[in-house]
């Protein structure tokens, strides 16, 4: 009787299928797609600049183009130089820059559209002021918070 028992249990083990998926099933899941981002696709932001009462200043109102809005939420690759914000006490906090450090929105007459507030996932190595590199990341396009830039690039990584 008891050969029967074992015997039926054998066979129903081997009869069982494994429900925890292979690595193949879940690194399929994960894949993400992304679309390389030229920086002409974000060259035609218009800023619309009011006094705020509560900043003591004036700020920009970002009015974003039909062509950047349909970048809002993808998954892109863009190119560009590192840009380093370590002044402001925040070592995290980096741009992404169409032009290098001389040339930039920051020191030179560029406008705001050609630089993307890096927010990592997880620590980025550490790159020197200028270097060229190619991150991605979820575009975002930031209309409601004057203190961060408009374009932001989040969950980002080197490429």
């Amino acid at each position: 009787m008891y050969k029967y028992y074992i015997f039926f249990l054998l066979c129903l083990s081997f009869s069982s299928t494994n429900d925890i998926p292979n690595e193949k099933a879940v690194l399929h899941e994960k894949a993400v797609s992304f679309e390389k981002l030229s920086w002409k696709n974000l060259d035609s932001l218009k800023i619309e600049y009011y006094f705020d009462a509560d900043y003591g200043d004036y700020l920009g109102k970002p009015s974003f183009s039909k062509e950047s809005m349909a970048w809002n939420g993808k998954n892109v690759i863009i190119e560009g130089y590192w840009i380093p914000v370590s002044e402001i006490g925040d070592s995290t906090v980096s741009v992404l820059s169409a032009l290098p450090y001389a040339q930039c929105f920051f020191c030179s007459g560029a406008g705001i559209e050609t630089v993307i507030q890096i927010k990592a996932e997880g620590n980025i190595k550490r790159m020197e002021t200028d270097d060229k590199v190619a991150l991605k990341g979820k575009l975002l396009l930031n209309g409601d918070n004057p203190m961060e830039l408009y374009y932001q690039l989040v969950n980002a990584s080197l490429h």
